[in-house]
């Protein structure tokens, strides 16, 4: 790539990145009265030091504990691609709040698993539906072959860092 090529890409990097993340400053702006309006109160996530960043983390994390799997620590620190002394850290918040629950693996005592709660389970489908309308909402100015295609794109960047990037 020549000097100008890099140049011009480069700033349609810079251009991608400020807009995504106005876009997401947006989109996160309304989570918190989405639950607030369902009334997620007592068990929710809602503290003033953390911000919107702890319903980032409870929405990843009960995505992957939403499909009914209990996960390991050693599970949950690699989903969430941090420390298996965060991961606790994180499942110890989560379960002092009455989102998940500690269990026993049923092969190895030596380990232990999380799943959501009943109000873990209500908290992430509250988020859950919260960002896929907001998403639709978002892409609402494509129309059909512009999502697919867009979808198509994103999927081949997934794909492609599926190791992490390095």
């Amino acid at each position: 790539m020549s000097d100008n090529s890099q140049t011009k890409y480069d700033k349609q990097i810079d251009k991608f990145i400020s807009g995504f993340v106005s876009l997401w400053d947006k989109f996160e702006s309304t989570l918190s009265g989405e639950l607030v309006n369902a009334r997620q109160g007592p068990n929710g996530l809602h503290e003033e030091s953390h911000g919107n960043s702890i319903y980032e983390l409870f929405y990843r994390v009960g995505k992957s504990l939403s499909t009914g799997k209990n996960l390991s620590m050693g599970e949950l620190s690699v989903m969430l691609s941090v420390p298996l002394s965060t991961a606790t850290r994180i499942a110890d918040y989560l379960v002092e709040r009455g989102n998940i629950r500690r269990l026993p693996d049923p092969e190895d005592r030596r380990v232990v698993r999380v799943g959501l709660t009943a109000a873990g389970l209500e908290l992430y489908k509250t988020i859950d539906n919260h960002v896929k309308q907001r998403t639709q909402q978002l892409l609402s100015c494509l129309d059909e072959e512009e999502r697919a295609h867009l979808f198509a794109l994103l999927g081949r960047i997934v794909s492609a860092n599926q190791g992490g990037i390095a």
